[in-house]
């Protein structure tokens, strides 16, 4: 690892750095705010902060528990690289470069940003003067930049994706860390879904296939081009239906790569709710890339549990139609297969016969009932088909080793 902590070496490098990059250097000593080093660039004043070593240490106070570097972006479409400087593996100091900005905002998007958070009119002037200062530098361009200088400093090779993971792990926060220490503060634009047809493509592509590790590569790689607005009104109205539309092309892709059609309906269903709750354009964006990479991780863990084409199509079906009555003869017409071969081949791949499968995931779904709603067991029992309460019972039993009852009432208690 390189040996630059002192203050000299560090004074050199942000001072090559910024002549470099054409972008604001900050280096911040430890917690010694009087150590505080600022090479800053042609831009207009902060609307939030006098003092541009206040921009700088708001920034820093996010990310005091650093390991590596990560791109840091604001609501208000402002990035910075943040990266420790290490010796030993302990931090002696944290770099930010930047602002910089993805693309010169056109009038529209101004707007709505500018409505989202009630902005009066003095205010507004000054934040596009500011935003128009901005150096324009794309979002790969900011994770290569990271990747750079931390080589450069602490002599740890890393990819692009690995900044970009570490940036959605700061990008949503736990909820007891959620004390927000400045009105309105981080993340962007979400652009991803706008980048042309071939790359949206490309992205879906690797999501059918569940390959999570080039669909990082590409999420780092998006670039922020001409975003179409979603909203009148509202940049985060217009950033959430981007990121519900982004949601649901992937629930299709997800499906096309063989995850169980109701349970990507179900998540799909529940990502929406969870983007609609968000009040930040930050976390809207995070929740919607976390949902791309969830959908790509399932399809693959779907491949890693792979059975051949005629035993998928049944456990579909027996899925979507748990709650009626499942014949042999519809499942062997389905899988195109005889009813006997086709008995055989899903017990060697299941190893569980049809009717035993069946049996099984009825029983698993009584358990969510039982659990979840306050129905009479024997309203369950029917719901799956039993023929009686005596029947249900002793499949139940047969199977957990209690009734029905003796269930529910062990988990009312527990």
């Amino acid at each position: 690892m390189l040996t630059i902590i002192d203050p000299p070496g560090l004074a050199y490098l942000c001072k090559q750095l910024h002549e470099s990059l054409q972008l604001p250097v900050y280096c911040q000593l430890n917690a010694d705010f009087e150590a505080d080093m600022i090479l800053n660039a042609s831009l207009s004043p902060h609307p939030f902060f006098a003092d541009p070593a206040e921009l700088f240490r708001s920034v820093v106070s996010q990310g005091t528990d650093l390991h590596s570097p990560i791109l840091r972006e604001t609501n208000f479409m402002e990035q910075f690289i943040v990266l420790p400087v290490k010796q030993n593996s302990h931090g002696q100091a944290v770099i930010v470069i930047g602002p910089a900005i993805r693309q010169k905002l056109n009038d529209e998007i101004c707007a709505n940003l500018l409505n989202d958070y009630g902005l009066l009119y003095p205010e507004r002037t000054r934040w596009i003067e500011y935003w128009n200062s901005l150096p324009v530098m794309n979002r790969l361009r900011m994770l290569h930049i990271g990747v750079l200088t931390n080589w450069m400093i602490n002599r740890e090779s890393l990819d692009i994706t690995d900044v970009l993971q570490s940036s959605l792990q700061y990008g949503l926060p736990n909820r007891q860390k959620e004390k927000v220490e400045l009105a309105l503060a981080e993340r962007r634009e979400f652009s991803i879904f706008h980048e042309g047809i071939e790359r949206a493509n490309q992205m879906f592509a690797l999501i059918r296939s569940g390959n999570k590790t080039e669909l990082m590569q590409k999420l780092a790689e998006a670039t922020y081009d001409e975003t179409e607005v979603l909203s009148n009104r509202s940049h985060l109205r217009s950033v959430k239906n981007l990121a519900i539309n982004g949601v649901s092309i992937s629930m299709l892709a997800a499906i096309e790569g063989g995850l169980y059609e109701e349970l990507a309906f179900t998540l799909c269903n529940m990502q929406i709710q969870h983007i609609e709750e968000l009040n930040e354009v930050k976390t809207v964006e995070a929740a919607a890339i976390q949902a791309m990479l969830d959908f790509a991780d399932r399809v693959a863990q779907c491949r890693k549990n792979s059975v051949s084409k005629p035993v998928y199509v049944c456990k579909e079906y027996i899925y979507r139609h748990l709650f009626e009555e499942i014949r042999l003869q519809k499942l062997a017409e389905l899988s195109g297969l005889n009813p006997e071969y086709l008995s055989q081949l899903f017990k060697k791949e299941t190893g569980l016969t049809l009717m035993n499968y069946i049996q099984w995931e009825r029983i698993e779904q009584a358990k969510k009932l039982l659990t979840h709603s306050g129905e009479p067991i024997s309203t369950i029992g029917a719901r799956l088909t039993f023929y009686d309460q005596s029947h249900f019972i002793k499949v139940f039993k047969k199977h957990t080793g209690v009734t029905p009852k003796q269930y529910r009432n062990r988990i009312r208690a527990d």
